[in-house]
């Protein structure tokens, strides 16, 4: 006997779990990126209000993104309350003769806020129980996803939503992934990872030491680092590490708590990317003269989390018992907390256009180091003249690029002209230009047929290392930045820096394989 099934709206089946995008009002446009275009909207059944994720399909040959999946498959088996929940899925079917693919929507609670966006409000000002109660919930949620051997893998406070009712939820599982090993116990730290992931995750500005070094056998230690970068950033209204490459980001983060050693951090000079911080000098570690505001348990607790040694950075449940949490002044009850007008991407570029503009920075190109992403000095350089925006912008495409810019450094490390003149070849293919054009001669690129033939076989290398992305999308975003105008002679800058931080329209993919492809990268 065939199976009934119920018909929406427009006449078409509906497959539980699954409803057509037409049972939805848009209301207006929540924020955009790489991976997904947000929505707010109005359910037509019963008027809740909910959030739309599209799903962007970069590769529709390649079927529904393997990422996306994922995420979906996570999230449904999910539930707590300060994770996000995945509420249903709702498609959006194609019309007329020529119609286009259809288009998946994932479908989430409404939430008025982002923490990211909240910070960036100049109208808003946290109190201390207000963080607390903040951070209790994201320990809260941390505490569960890792006890469902889950990794998020990309914490961070854009990630943390928060509705005006003061409840914190846990968002963005598109970099998440189950483990293999027993979740944490209480003093035990992370634990142990028996098997090796890839370390091209969580954004730069949040990603903890030993992933910089390319510690690939990790734990949940890795979020709860990104919970110690949310927890300063909460004190100081902007996030607290903010590099402009791998390497300054190790450096930024050696200020601030100390220079590894075996001592404080066991096994950091076996890890492969050791060798590009062994020259910065010991350094003892300012984390209570940088956060004077704090009270001793508060540098405490930060400590723990910001801990370098891994395997004893404090886990979630034993974080929740810190005694911060019962030293005045207490953590404020989520219903206690202010309501704020929303604040969401969209939002936070508005209260960027209200800052004055940030000076003219230096053009000083940074120095070259072996596997060193190639970058500038400056970040103020690299928001104003080459993005144009918020140097935060895009974070995946940052650590997509690194592995880009590390396999033309460790072949060309012993000849930065030709390093120079092949990446400009590569820009230009990009642009356009013909290997004569004038503009093209005026950068200097090298024309001659090896340089062509090594341009075809990085790209081929970096096609096959991401699966999907091609040199097409790595320079999807420089000629953007390639049209403003920047002078001559820091081409190669804009250029690298550029391939390092926007990356074009390079998916997760080129971060994460599917199952049968972990044996390589996962």
């Amino acid at each position: 006997m065939a199976m009934s099934l119920e018909k929406d709206r427009d006449g078409q089946p509906r497959f539980p779990g699954c409803s057509n995008i037409t049972e939805y009002t848009f209301v207006g446009k929540l924020g955009e990126g790489t991976f997904g275009e947000v929505y707010k909207a109005k359910s037509k059944k019963d008027n809740t209000v909910v959030a739309l994720k599209k799903i962007l399909m970069h590769h529709e040959k390649e079927g529904f993104p393997i990422t996306a999946i994922r995420e979906i498959k996570l999230m449904k088996a999910l539930s707590h309350i300060n994770i996000l929940q995945l509420k249903e899925m709702a498609i959006e079917r194609g019309k007329g003769e020529g119609r286009k693919k259809p288009s998946m929507y994932m479908v989430f609670p409404y939430m008025e806020h982002d923490l990211s966006g909240l910070l960036e409000n100049p109208a808003v000002h946290f109190s201390e129980p207000q963080i607390k109660c903040y951070l209790m919930q994201l320990l809260e949620g941390l505490k569960y996803l890792h006890g469902q051997r889950i990794l998020h893998r990309d914490m961070k406070a854009a990630n943390l939503l928060i509705s005006n009712g003061g409840i914190l939820q846990i968002a963005d599982f598109g970099l998440a992934r189950p483990y293999d090993d027993a979740p944490p116990l209480p003093g035990k730290g992370g634990g142990e990872s028996k098997r090796e992931y890839t370390a091209l995750v969580v954004t730069r500005w949040y990603r903890p030491p030993e992933l910089l070094l390319q510690l690939r056998k990790y734990t949940t230690a890795i979020d709860l680092w990104g919970v110690g970068c949310v927890f300063g950033e909460m004190f100081k209204g902007k996030p607290i590490l903010t590099g402009n490459s791998d390497l300054n980001q190790a450096q930024l983060i050696f200020n601030l708590v100390g220079t590894p050693t075996e001592e404080n951090m066991p096994g950091w000079s076996a890890l492969p990317g050791c060798e590009g911080v062994k020259n910065f000098g010991y350094k003892r570690g300012n984390l209570a003269g940088s956060f004077q505001e704090l009270s001793p348990t508060a540098i405490s607790l930060l400590g723990e989390l910001l801990r370098l040694d891994w395997k004893k950075r404090i886990n979630a449940m034993d974080a929740l018992k810190h005694p911060y949490f019962t030293t005045p002044p207490l953590p404020a009850r989520p219903g206690d907390i202010p309501k704020f007008s929303d604040s969401h991407e969209l939002d936070r570029k508005k209260f960027r256009n209200q800052r004055p503009p940030v000076p003219p920075a230096s053009l000083t190109p940074h120095q070259m180091a072996p596997g060193q992403a190639l970058a500038l000095v400056d970040p103020t350089l690299d928001m104003v003249v080459f993005l144009g925006r918020g140097a935060e912008a895009d974070p995946l495409h940052q650590q997509a690029m690194d592995t880009f810019n590390d396999a033309l450094l460790s072949h060309h490390q012993e000849n930065p002209a030709s390093l120079h003149g092949l990446l400009c070849h590569l820009i230009n293919r990009g642009r356009g230009l013909h290997p004569t054009d004038p503009m093209g001669e005026t950068i200097g690129v090298d024309n001659s047929p090896q340089a062509d033939q090594e341009a075809d076989r990085l790209t081929t290398t970096w096609t096959h290392m991401s699966q999907t992305t091609t040199i097409a999308m790595i320079v999807q975003g420089i000629r953007e930045s390639m049209a403003l105008p920047i002078p001559i002679g820091v081409h190669q800058a804009a250029a690298t820096t550029d391939v390092n931080r926007h990356g074009g329209e390079a998916e997760a993919l080129a971060l994460e394989r599917p199952a049968e492809a972990d044996a390589q990268m996962s």
